[in-house]
């Protein structure tokens, strides 16, 4: 019932405001989307602008109401849970934080979820109850993707490391502020920058309180040249006022001040809030006894707070009564503020240390050595139990450390896990790809290869019909030859008949047979009576034979026509009444003549040119 009642007073608050701001909301430009107003809201809201509220009213009736759990209701609710949260409204940023961690639920983007319990985290931090925010903390972390997200986890790393400095655990609180610096090289954002930088601020306070001076001093002065680099003035503030802090603790009495001088020129010139200078101040002109400066700074420090709240203020009872106590010499009184800040303050802490201890030296000026015995003994029983807890922070810092590196040892066992599922999918996809490209490049041989054994089939069939064609002219030719030889067989058989038939005719009287055949080759009328009948049987021969070799003898020729008309060696070598070496002889010198390589294609030439001269008449 009390919600919803919460929910219809901001239903009716949403309505008023939109009836008093209908000019804000008209001078928005009419294509903003639901993410841009949002945007533009929550930047109006970090400047401090009046219509932040008009704006968030707007957004809430044309967004929200028509779909309360959806991811533009996320947005809003987040941004009013930080709005109230930056303005110590903590019921109200508790309100609109489980209102977005029901969104969260139907979301599926874990991103959202790790964000808003951040934001719990964050109130509870912002509220001194470290242990929840602490849980809240980590659950956070263990549903964020910090690679993907990483200035989400530097934020978060870096708060729960201030929940674990907020309670001392400084080893642990180191461990996360480094761990949060690891992410923050990846962030390179407004919001990751200011995170980081704060992470080094806290990692320079840790160094203070070890008193490790000098890694303190260089992590402020790292600080002071990125607030000179980005102009983060409030950052050049704390970096000054921690310097100061530390010269102050080594005994640098000059680098104290002067830090200390320039923290007050930057927190008065943008108006931040002064009490830490206030209490440095007030402590260093006690130390140095310098009781005007420690009234002024007394009196600026009356001012600066309400007087409610200085009734209840530890400090402002110390210092007063230090005042009254060594400077005014007013015990009674100094006891008098002691009590009363006593009775605001909590027993095991160090400001009850602090005033059961100084309530102890007012006793002893009085003259009460009981009670300043009795104050002593509680403020021992204080410093005791504040050292166990001091022991006890320190066995806790080994045992959170351990689980630190448990959880880290788990996240990292996470990444390589992924890292071997991607790597795996790698390697798959790259298996897949490469049977891919091996296949393809079969099927493009395969196809090659077919190609070529179909060009080479087509080269096969078109040599098998040019040797088909060429058998075939080759036949016809050696027809033609055949027919030739067959014309020149007949023929020469014809002219044997005829020298046979003349032999015959002079056979009985072998003399006169050898005189007809010497006369018709050996003498020249006789010769030329032959040449004259040759002539006239076989016109064109002769002169073929003498026009194409021209240096051709008497003798030569008549071993050419008796070649022609096809007579052997043994023939020629009984008409011509030579030895058959002297007819190879005379072929010889003939093929020289005739520029024949061969003598015996010597024969088959001169009858190639006589049956062509015969085709030819």
């Amino acid at each position: 019932m009390s919600k919803i009642i919460i929910a219809a007073t901001l239903v009716c608050l949403s309505l008023s405001l939109m009836a008093e701001c209908p000019q804000v909301i008209n001078a928005l430009p009419p294509d903003f989307s639901a993410g841009r107003l949002i945007s533009h809201i929550v930047q109006m809201d970090a400047e401090g602008s009046p219509d932040v509220d008009c704006l968030a009213a707007h957004y809430n009736k044309q967004y929200v109401v028509p779909a309360p759990f959806s991811l533009h209701a996320q947005y809003y609710y987040n941004h009013r849970a930080n709005h109230f949260l930056r303005r110590s409204a903590y019921d109200s940023a508790f309100h609109y934080t489980r209102l977005a961690l029901k969104c969260d639920s139907i979301l599926s983007d874990s991103f959202y979820l790790a964000t808003d319990l951040g934001l719990l985290a964050n109130i509870h931090l912002m509220k001194g109850e470290f242990d929840k925010s602490i849980n809240y903390y980590e659950q956070s972390l263990s549903v964020l993707n910090p690679r993907k997200h990483p200035a989400n986890a530097l934020s978060l790393l870096s708060n729960l490391g201030v929940a674990y400095l907020k309670t001392d655990y400084y080893e642990t609180a180191m461990q996360y502020f480094r761990q949060a610096l690891e992410y923050g090289q990846y962030a390179d954002t407004p919001y990751g920058r200011r995170s980081r930088h704060v992470t080094l601020l806290n990692i320079g306070i840790i160094h203070k309180k070890q008193e490790d001076f000098p890694q303190a001093i260089q992590a402020f002065h790292s600080l002071l040249d990125t607030a000179r680099l980005y102009e983060y003035p409030y950052l050049s503030y704390l970096a000054h006022f921690n310097i100061a802090q530390v010269y102050r603790q080594t005994g640098s009495e000059k680098n104290f001040l002067s830090h200390l001088d320039t923290a007050w020129n930057v927190a008065i010139e943008h108006d931040f809030n002064q009490h830490y200078l206030l209490t440095e101040s007030i402590s260093h002109a006690h130390e140095q006894k310098n009781w005007k400066k420690f009234i002024d700074y007394l009196e600026k420090y009356r001012t600066y707070y309400e007087e409610d709240e200085l009734e209840c203020d530890p400090e402002w009872a110390i210092w007063n009564s230090r005042l009254l106590l060594e400077y005014n010499t007013e015990p009674a009184q100094a006891l008098f503020l002691l009590s009363e800040g006593l009775n605001c303050t909590d027993f095991y802490t160090e400001d009850a240390l602090d005033l059961y201890a100084l309530r102890s030296e007012v006793f002893q000026k009085l003259g009460s050595y009981k009670k300043a015995l009795k104050n002593l003994t509680k403020s021992k029983v204080i410093s005791d139990s504040l050292a166990r807890r001091t022991n006890l922070r320190i066995l806790a810092d080994a045992t959170t450390s351990y689980r630190v590196a448990e959880y880290q040892q788990m996240l990292d066992q996470k990444e390589k896990e992924k890292a071997w599922l991607r790597k795996r999918a790698n390697y798959t996809n790259a298996l897949a790809l490469g049977l891919g490209a091996v296949l393809l490049l079969i099927s493009f041989l395969f196809y090659f290869y077919r190609q070529k054994m179909q060009y080479k089939k087509e080269a096969l069939e078109a040599r098998r019909q040019q040797l088909e064609t060429l058998n075939k002219s080759k036949q016809e030719e050696l027809a033609r030859q055949k027919q030739r030889l067959l014309t020149q067989s007949v023929q020469s058989s014809q002219l044997k008949a005829k020298v046979l038939d003349a032999c015959e005719r002079y056979r009985r009287n072998s003399a006169m047979l050898t005189r007809k055949v010497e006369m018709a080759f050996n003498e020249q009328p006789v010769w030329e009576n032959f040449l004259l009948d040759f002539n006239q049987n076989y016109p064109g021969f002769i002169d073929r034979i003498l026009q194409e070799y021209p240096d051709t003898s008497k003798r030569q020729l008549q071993y050419v026509v008796l070649i022609a008309l096809g007579f052997s060696n043994q023939e020629i070598s009984d008409m011509l009444f030579v030895t058959p070496g002297g007819v190879e002889k005379a072929k010889s010198r003939l093929a020289r003549q005739f520029q024949i390589n061969d003598k015996r294609r010597l024969s088959q030439e001169i009858m190639n040119l006589f049956f062509r001269s015969r085709q030819e008449q």
